[in-house]
């Protein structure tokens, strides 16, 4: 994002053929448009990356755009770096300068640059989720609010979605309507101000200080908008409030903007994109071209046919036709299986099948909820079919890998807190919590970072003579070591953190199971210090630790051999020639949070047609008669989503007889025993689940007994199958016997208590 500090040697340009090979009429207008707003609606699978390459080819090539007047921005730095390496195809491999990357990696550089400007302190560390949990622990405990703000992670969660929507704290405070509301605006008041006192950011606040930065300085605004000529932002659809308000700051000057994305693939709203984003687009740059790719180059026919048909069913959308010249290929099939555990072994037969002609990376297990991997996983084991899950613990969230970027972090940032905490006695150097907590009075009360006030109690006599020499060792320790980053890399540090910490000795001692495997993801981090020092660019510490901050879980994907299984909204953006789409039932996908909203039915139905679009030639579905839930087997009904794809594009594929579970066989002998008025009142209730009488409890007083039947005034009758808390934060887990299983919290919400278990003629 620099300026160029002399005139960009100009490319001859070259027939326009070179950029424009093989594109469709729709991709060559998108790529050969000019100045002004552009908004591509891209279908999945249509060549939308092409798109966007072709066209900062195209603008740099045959239209004399110096390069470092071109942005282009993207969610993932797997997309950002397949968007270069297309872009050095195109133009050669001389580094051409235009800037092309995350929202996440621009906003960092332009606050590494400017965030003075806004009272932010150079050097500042990110935060990532277990350091912001520690914090929100801390602060929870300090200020004896566990009790009333909610569990860490819940409190972390909504402060996110706050700043998501740019929201401050007094703001959350102003519409708090309970004492956990206002109890979370205070957390995030204090977590807010711990975070500039530790001279650290978290990764909300890299868009959150860049937009709060051009609100407030119009002349960086301006600077930065001049540079940003021409910007070209890839999934518009995923953009949140703080995303939306940098890209007009960014063309405030000038309106040259191109954004591609869909609609019908806006699945991030829990994580604040909105979808008005894209679908107002028109109306925020007046004189927008609207511009559809809707041939699909990825997938068989009866695919596109089958996804277009559920999404069709969506109002919110701007509407596409997607087809393709692809083979029609084979009809979709649907496994109905009796319960959870047949389903998977379902899987792991057509996978072992399938995998005579087709290496197993070919192959993915999607499913909506993290916790439907179990059976899945157990059965792969037992199958010895390898698999790699995506979003397991990644590489840089690693504990021994945190732990030595904690010793760098501290170094470069004498005041980051979390990195202090994290490793001053880690491996064990004698310092125990009541050094710790007369180092953290000091640093409260005097205000003083906590290398400070640590050197503050040693010079005040404080501590016991053992507690102040190990603290005076480390302290030493981490200063000789901000002064060896000055000169040495970054590799040759971790080496001498490794050596003067006695590391390998310590996961010896305390891992001897998986030691050597530890190291070896050491060895693996200083090899990346390494290539990163290779590379050429800024070899700085402070660029290193940016680098693994920046890193996400979705860069891992196809890094294992074997199978790979993740939740559907780690799919996006990814592709299979054969997808297992696993779990298609009410109150699972669509998920029971959804029920109750139409905005939310019609972003589980974008969830689906995502699922079905990362399929290239085989598409599996699946649904349980019943599944596990906290121990019980429940009844699901299979998906409306199923009943939305045309029956002639669908094979059904019933188990054969015997093939079921060893828990659902003793289920169906319990239900088909006994006379025939007792196989008819088994028959009635098949809607609604027994609760097992180890868990049946007398009613507690309030009316809501497990067991107990109810009434709600929107889901009808239902059943009580468990409860946790009390007063007004009693939740109940309900079985209703028309919309599944639900969590209520009868504070409120009008509910009504019909009966017990045994009476169900109400």
């Amino acid at each position: 994002m620099n300026p160029p500090e002399h005139d960009t040697p100009r490319l001859a340009a070259v027939g326009e053929g070179q950029v424009f090979e093989g594109l469709n009429e729709s991709q060559h207008e998108a790529v050969r448009y000019g100045r002004g707003p552009l908004l591509v609606l891209a279908g999945a699978g249509s060549g939308k990356t092409r798109v966007i390459t072709c066209r900062i080819a195209h603008l740099i090539r045959n239209s004399d755009v110096p390069p470092a007047c071109i942005t282009a921005m993207t969610f993932t730095n797997k997309a950002a770096t397949e968007m270069r390496e297309r872009v050095e195809g195109l133009l050669g491999p001389d580094r051409l300068g235009c800037w092309i990357g995350t929202f996440h990696s621009l906003c960092l550089r332009i606050l590494r640059r400017e965030g003075h400007r806004i009272g932010l302190a150079s050097g500042f560390n990110i935060y990532d989720t277990d350091d912001q949990l520690a914090l929100v622990k801390r602060i929870l405990k300090q200020e004896a609010l566990d009790d009333t703000a909610g569990k860490p992670r819940s409190v972390l969660s909504r402060i996110s979605r706050a700043k998501n929507a740019l929201e401050s704290a007094d703001e959350l405070e102003r519409r708090a309507f309970s004492p956990r509301a206002r109890a979370v605006a205070q957390v995030y008041r204090l977590y807010d101000a711990a975070l500039r006192k530790a001279n650290a950011v978290d990764f909300d606040d890299l868009l959150v200080l860049t937009v709060k930065l051009f609100n407030n300085d119009e002349e960086a605004r301006r600077r930065y908008s001049r540079q940003c000529e021409y910007l070209l932002v890839d999934e518009y659809q995923d953009t949140n409030r703080p995303q939306y308000r940098l890209i007009r700051h960014l063309t405030a000057t000038h309106g040259n903007v191109c954004v591609v994305g869909d609609e019908d693939q806006s699945i991030y709203r829990f994580r604040g994109a909105e979808l008005k984003n894209i679908l107002d687009f028109e109306h925020d740059y007046p004189g927008t071209r609207t511009i559809r790719l809707e041939q699909n180059y990825r997938s068989t026919g009866a695919i596109i046919e089958a996804a277009g048909a559920v999404i069709a069913n969506n109002l919110h959308r701007k509407g596409k036709t997607l087809w393709t010249e692809n083979a029609r290929g084979d009809r979709l099939q649907l496994f109905r299986a009796p319960d959870d555990r047949v389903e998977a072994a379902w899987v792991a037969g057509r996978v072992n099948e399938l995998s005579a002609e087709r290496t197993l990376e070919e192959f993915t297990v999607l499913y909506r909820t993290n916790a439907q991997s179990r059976q899945i996983e157990e059965i792969f084991r037992r199958e010895r079919i390898p698999y790699q899950i995506v979003g397991s613990v990644q590489f840089y969230e690693r504990k021994e890998i945190k732990d030595l970027l904690a010793y760098l972090r501290l170094a470069a940032n004498p005041a980051d807190l979390v990195s202090f905490r994290r490793i001053v006695n880690t491996p064990a150097r004698g310092i125990g919590q009541t050094t710790l907590e007369i180092v953290d009075q000091i640093g409260r009360n005097m205000g003083m970072l906590p290398l400070d006030a640590a050197a503050q109690a040693l010079d005040q006599g404080l501590l016991k003579s053992r507690p102040a020499t190990n603290l005076a060792r480390f302290v030493g320790f981490i200063a000789d070591l901000t002064d060896r980053a000055a000169t040495d890399g970054t590799a040759l540090l971790l080496e001498h953190v490794l050596e003067h910490t006695a590391y390998a000795d310590y996961l010896k001692k305390s891992y001897p199971e998986n030691a050597s495997e530890r190291m070896e993801n050491i060895r693996s981090l200083i090899s990346a210090a390494v290539e990163h020092a290779e590379e050429g660019a800024d070899d700085s510490l402070q660029a290193f630790l940016d680098r693994s901050a920046l890193v996400a879980s979705a860069d891992d994907v196809g890094s294992q051999p074997g199978v790979t299984l993740m939740t559907i909204h780690c799919a996006k953006g990814l592709e299979f020639p054969v997808v297992f789409l696993i779990g298609l039932e009410e109150n699972l996908f669509p998920h029971m949070m959804a029920a109750s909203s139409d905005e939310d039915i019609e972003e589980e139905r974008r969830l689906c047609y995502v699922a079905m679009t990362r399929a290239k030639e085989k598409l599996f579905l699946t649904h349980a008669r019943y599944r596990r839930y906290q121990g019980t087997f429940l009844p699901n009904a299979p998906s409306r989503f199923l009943d939305e794809v045309p029956a002639e594009l669908v094979r059904v594929v019933d188990p054969q007889p015997g093939a079921m579970s060893n828990e659902w066989r003793t289920r169906e002998t319990a239900r088909s025993s006994g006379s025939s008025a007792a196989r008819a009142a088994a028959r009635a209730r098949t809607s609604a689940p027994s609760v097992p009488s180890q868990v049946a409890q007398p009613d507690p007083g309030d009316g809501y007994g497990v067991g107990a039947r109810v009434r709600h005034p929107r889901f009808g009758a239902g059943q009580i199958l468990g409860r946790e808390g009390s007063g007004k934060n009693l939740k109940l887990t309900i079985h209703f016997d028309r919309h599944g299983t639900k969590k209520i919290l009868p504070a409120y919400t009008k509910l009504a208590n019909t009966g017990d278990a045994g009476d169900q003629s109400r």
